[in-house]
């Protein structure tokens, strides 16, 4: 066992700056998140971001260019927890466990969905264009890959649908109709 040893003054306040960053940027988010709940995107500004977050305007601006940033943060760190569905061995081959997964997690959290559909960032610029489906299933021809973003293209658009119709139909049913789906759109009728 390696002796504990002290950290020099440099250490420490380099360690303090990274962490301050990190709880400013964290405290953006969040204050966006909670202004969500209060009044549309397109209402909130940058002022009302910085008061909520309990920060100045000069380290909103120091952290983010403007509140699109912000929302893509925010995004960035869904799509981060969602990207362990996609390559956690949990959902090894299952489509449906996953979809149910995506599913649930939006109604459970409908606050989080609503920073990410409800902004006028492009739900496709925050979801990202590449495809989860090419790395949990083989390649086997060279159209596979056009199928995968077919069909992952139809369960975005549908996602942010059913989100914004106020998802009535539960996730179960939802996993199960985007499963169905996408054995359709793939070919050889294989499930996501």
């Amino acid at each position: 066992m390696e002796p504990v040893r002290k950290l020099s003054n440099d250490e420490l306040f380099r360690l303090s700056n990274e962490q301050s960053k990190k709880l400013t940027r964290e405290s953006i988010v969040t204050a966006l998140v909670l202004l969500f709940a209060e009044k549309p995107y397109d209402k909130i500004t940058v002022t009302d971001i910085a008061k909520k977050a309990g920060v100045s305007r000069t380290a909103f601006y120091s952290n983010f260019e403007n509140k699109d940033d912000v929302v893509k943060e925010f995004g960035k760190n869904v799509i981060n927890e969602l990207n362990g569905f996609f390559s956690g061995e949990r959902y090894d081959g299952d489509g449906r466990a996953l979809l149910l997964a995506v599913f649930s997690t939006i109604k459970q959290n409908p606050e989080r969905a609503k920073v990410l559909f409800g902004s006028r960032q492009m739900v496709y610029e925050i979801l990202g264009g590449s495809t989860y489906l090419d790395s949990i299933m083989p390649v086997k021809d060279r159209f596979d890959v056009y199928n995968y973003l077919a069909t992952e293209a139809a369960l975005k658009k549908i996602i942010v649908e059913w989100y914004k119709r106020g998802m009535k139909e539960s996730p179960e049913e939802m996993a199960d109709y985007c499963s169905e789906l996408s054995k359709k759109i793939i070919v050889g009728g294989e499930n996501v």
